[in-house]
């Protein structure tokens, strides 16, 4: 249906801008146009009905659509200006992302060469100061790679390759990967799976950014020694998976905005200054691209818990 969609006039441009139908500009042209119509025909009905003049019924019918027509029109292109600078806005972070990555890659193979000693053994403060240079190119990547991976959500190309998923496998990678980080933060990670849960249907890579940006943040927004429970149950025709912790929360005043793109809550940053904010916005993208939904369950101070159901493969 949304390939089908992409195809016609009306909606074309909206799938090019990657805006909402209602902030389209052409779909917005297209419903000024049926609203003018039936004010028309509304205003000449009503205007015969209190005139016996045909010419003033006519004067009145169009003095009303000029009107509607022209402020109509100043709204529409209000949104194709808002439309265009948001089209140019993610294009322009795409070159950019991409152009900054191959650097920052490049200085991330020199930063391992020196560490391990192809060009000469470092001295041990060396190493220190290697690290650091490491550790910051890392964070840097891991920025561009989530500006470039909404940028293609955004232009609608983050492509997904839909297969059969054991979700408990993918999980246990993610916490393997994790445990170090884990370590380091007095975090304990619990696997709490329910037994020969079937595959879901979905992208392997994708679900994996979705446990590891939960799992992260969990870990990260802890308070001190706590820990994160990652598990997952059937439910209906889903798979129903939880991530939870016992850190920071989400203030209420604030949870609404927490899916949103750079958003991230007050307490969270006094807790852990460094983040994007892009994380969330990621993983619900790639949830309702599974035909999944995901929420939350959080209070100040107690800790949080981020829910997310995708549909099971079907046989």
């Amino acid at each position: 249906m949304k390939n089908y969609l992409k195809k016609l006039p009306f909606f074309k441009e909206c799938f090019q801008y990657s805006v909402p139908l209602f902030q389209c500009p052409s779909f917005l042209f297209l419903i000024l146009g049926i609203l003018n119509i039936a004010a028309m025909l509304s205003t000449y009905f009503i205007a015969t009905r209190f005139s016996d003049e045909p010419e003033v019924s006519a004067l009145i019918t169009i003095s009303v659509s000029l009107v509607i027509f022209v402020i109509g029109s100043v709204v529409v292109n209000s949104f194709d200006k808002l439309a265009q600078a948001n089209k140019m806005k993610t294009e322009f972070v795409r070159i950019a992302s991409h152009q900054l990555r191959s650097p920052l890659t490049s200085l991330r193979w020199a930063v391992d060469q020196l560490m391990e000693g192809v060009v000469g053994r470092p001295t041990e403060e060396q190493i220190e100061y290697l690290k650091i240079i490491s550790e910051s190119n890392q964070r840097m990547l891991k920025l561009i790679n989530d500006l470039l991976d909404v940028s293609k959500i955004e232009m609608g190309s983050f492509m997904f390759k839909f297969e059969p998923v054991d979700l408990e496998k993918v999980a246990k990678e993610v916490i393997e990967g994790l445990a170090p980080f884990a370590k380091a933060n007095n975090i304990l990670l619990n696997l709490v799976f329910d037994p020969q849960l079937p595959p879901v249907h979905s992208d392997q890579e994708r679900i994996r950014m979705v446990f590891s940006n939960l799992i992260d943040n969990a870990i990260k927004y802890n308070l001190g020694k706590g820990q994160v429970d990652v598990g997952a149950k059937l439910k209906d025709k889903n798979i129903q998976v939880f991530v939870k912790d016992n850190g920071v929360g989400i203030p209420k005043e604030q949870q609404k905005n927490i899916f949103q793109k750079f958003f991230r809550s007050d307490n969270a940053m006094k807790h852990q200054t460094i983040g994007t904010g892009l994380g969330l916005f990621i993983v619900k993208a790639i949830v309702e691209a599974n035909k999944g939904k995901i929420w939350f369950e959080s209070e100040e101070n107690k800790g949080t818990t981020f829910l997310f159901e995708i549909p099971i493969a079907k046989k």
